[in-house]
């Protein structure tokens, strides 16, 4: 592939960085961290974009590696201190599914992680299962057991 300038990488990753930034939040519960997770992963991507095959696929490639960063923080964090309560973090961003966002953050990281990826997002099961190395078949269960989550929390 042919090389891409700072100014293209610079672009495309302002386009998705609402999307870096919701995916690292649902991971992470915390807005510090996902900021943390999303500079973390800009900045290897940058120092990675060597390895990026092709341009079409930039936005899977940046979303794999910010869910590979929150998931380490996550597991660092994990270990120093327990976990905070989730109405503490109210996402920066508002939508017309903002109670439905409350909801999806309540879920378990497994889960929370494949509903943003593949409802917000518009992933694929495949993609998603590359994005965050796991099996297709996880990937459905997990998507499967999430939206019956949702549904019990929702009492549809």
């Amino acid at each position: 592939m042919s090389a891409i300038s700072n100014e293209a990488f610079a672009r495309m990753v302002q386009e998705y960085m609402p999307n870096l930034y919701r995916l690292a939040l649902g991971i992470l519960h915390n807005r510090d961290d996902a900021e943390d997770a999303v500079s973390e992963s800009v900045l290897k991507a940058f120092e990675k974009i060597h390895t990026l095959r092709k341009r079409g696929s930039f936005q899977a490639w940046i979303m794999q590696i910010t869910a590979n960063e929150a998931k380490r923080i996550y597991a660092k964090n994990k270990k120093l201190s327990p976990v905070e309560n989730v109405e503490d973090y109210m996402p920066d961003f508002r939508d017309e599914y903002h109670e439905l966002w409350d909801i999806v953050m309540e879920l378990d990281v497994i889960y929370r992680e494949v509903i943003i990826l593949f409802f917000y997002e518009r992933f694929s099961i495949k993609e998603i299962g590359e994005i965050l190395h796991i099996a297709e078949g996880t990937v459905k269960s997990r998507l499967f057991r999430g939206k019956k989550l949702l549904k019990e929390r929702l009492h549809v």
